[in-house]
């Protein structure tokens, strides 16, 4: 089989509308992981994988919640990813980590939404959001979160969501 050669493939479009975001300037806090990329997350055309994307997007919200774990409430609480929407704005390559940028978009009554903008070398290479879901240790069903999570939560909220 005949790859293409890196050079061929066609332009990216990561020049959406108001994009880059800003950084996380307005934040009450600022929460910025640094996630180490793997030779191993490359694929055949010299970058990261897309797949490979998620899981950086996954060890930077393990840090932002190891962050948390001074706040009881973000530690002590179970959670899943009900959704992930990524965008992927350059190639992500090996040999530099990519800084992301996290905050809290949105918090509803059993869920709220994290958003990401992931940068290296100073370009934005992604943006991205998951829906995140704290469940019942007990039921394993969805349940409201609790005003010691909103209280942790809304130090982090932003209203900028990636598109």
């Amino acid at each position: 089989m005949n790859w293409p050669r890196r050079n061929s493939m066609p332009a990216p479009i990561w020049s959406a509308p108001g994009w880059p975001p800003r950084r996380c300037g307005s934040l009450a806090e600022e929460f910025r992981a640094q996630v180490y990329v793997r030779w191993s997350d490359q694929d055949v055309n010299g970058h990261v994988n897309n797949a490979r994307v998620a899981t950086l997007l996954e060890e930077a919200r393990i840090q932002w919640r190891r962050h948390a774990a001074s706040a009881a409430a973000a530690a002590e609480t179970t959670t899943l990813v009900a959704s992930l929407t990524l965008h992927y704005r350059r190639p992500i390559e090996f040999g530099q980590d990519v800084d992301v940028d996290i905050w809290v978009a949105r918090i509803g009554d059993r869920s709220y939404t994290m958003a990401y903008a992931g940068y290296q070398d100073g370009n934005l290479v992604l943006d991205a959001s998951t829906v995140m879901v704290s469940l019942d240790d007990a039921t394993g069903k969805a349940r409201a979160l609790d005003a010691r999570e909103r209280d942790y939560l809304e130090r982090y909220l932003r209203a900028e969501v990636p598109v």
